[in-house]
């Protein structure tokens, strides 16, 4: 699985805020890793985001589980 880089432009694809498991701070957890606020698992809307699609990734809830490409999931 590919990694998200960190930049301004990912940043502008990032539709974090729009889920409806968004813990209230943080965004781009595909790139940034997992939140330290409590998730409550309420839907993923990461396949929805360019940069799910551009990086070609196959996993969600990146803010519950981690970065994509830091391991196994």
């Amino acid at each position: 699985m590919a990694t998200v880089p960190d930049t301004p432009e990912t940043v502008s694809m990032c539709i974090c805020e729009g889920c409806p498991s968004f813990p209230g701070a943080g965004t781009l957890f595909c790139a940034r890793g997992k939140s330290d606020q409590a998730i409550v698992r309420r839907g993923c809307i990461c396949p929805d985001c360019q940069n799910f699609r551009r990086y070609s990734l196959s996993d969600g809830y990146y803010c519950v589980d981690g970065a994509a490409g830091e391991g196994p999931r």
